[in-house]
């Protein structure tokens, strides 16, 4: 993703390589969010980008975003329930990895409490429209507690 300033918006594709230099804002080396980063450039083929400045703040992120001279890798629910708030737009590049899966556990023999009950549902009714394999068929969302 980039800002709404960024030279890259205007481009209808764009190869991961061509961003490896870039100046990028990401979220810090020891997090779940930046090994998902550096894996995408990796299953490219490619070094993972040395001009980086970290931080987990989304409003930092929006910040140097804003200036159009950064770019970001960020899940699509930022922009689609804050595009337009952080003023970002996705750029046309494929990724060669995927992002794993994410799930709810909970405990076995344990009793969920309402308001956990009403979360988990919610959650569901939000993530199934999400839910679309690469192929196109939707994945089965789990309905047990």
């Amino acid at each position: 993703m980039a800002g709404t300033a960024s030279r890259w918006i205007k481009r209808r594709k764009i190869g991961l390589a061509e961003l490896i230099n870039e100046p990028w804002v990401l979220p810090r080396p020891d997090t779940p969010a930046r090994a998902l980063f550096d894996n995408a450039f990796r299953a490219g083929g490619l070094d993972v980008p040395k001009r980086v400045a970290a931080c987990n703040s989304m409003q930092m992120f929006s910040a140097l975003l804003a200036t159009g001279n950064f770019l970001t890798m960020l899940p699509r629910s930022v922009l689609r329930f804050g595009g337009k708030q952080f003023s970002i737009k996705v750029l046309p590049v494929k990724l060669m990895s995927q992002p794993g899966p994410v799930g709810i556990g909970t405990l076995q023999d344990r009793t969920l409490s309402p308001v956990a009950h009403l979360f988990m549902t919610a959650i569901r009714e939000v993530a199934r429209p999400m839910a679309v394999r690469s192929i196109g068929a939707p994945h089965r969302v789990a309905r047990g507690n």
